[in-house]
């Protein structure tokens, strides 16, 4: 089921991974608390590769909390 919320070296991170109904995957910042579903959100990536899009988490988590996938 979709959106996922997404972890990063096993910490929540405020990010989801999407599936549109179009098969397109997502990556989406949670702006507002409430879940993806109710609470305002921005998508930061878009494309037909799953892999890709979780390659795409891990470096923005990275970006944004530097050190945590080395933790």
């Amino acid at each position: 089921m979709y959106p996922v919320n997404l972890s990063v070296g096993g910490i929540p991170a405020n990010l989801v991974k999407n599936r549109t109904p179009e098969g397109k995957f997502q990556i989406a910042k949670v702006l507002q608390a409430g879940g993806p579903q109710d609470g305002d959100f921005e998508v930061l990536w878009e494309g037909d590769s799953e892999a890709e899009a979780e390659a795409f988490a891990r470096t923005q988590a990275e970006k944004e909390f530097p050190g945590i996938l080395s933790r």
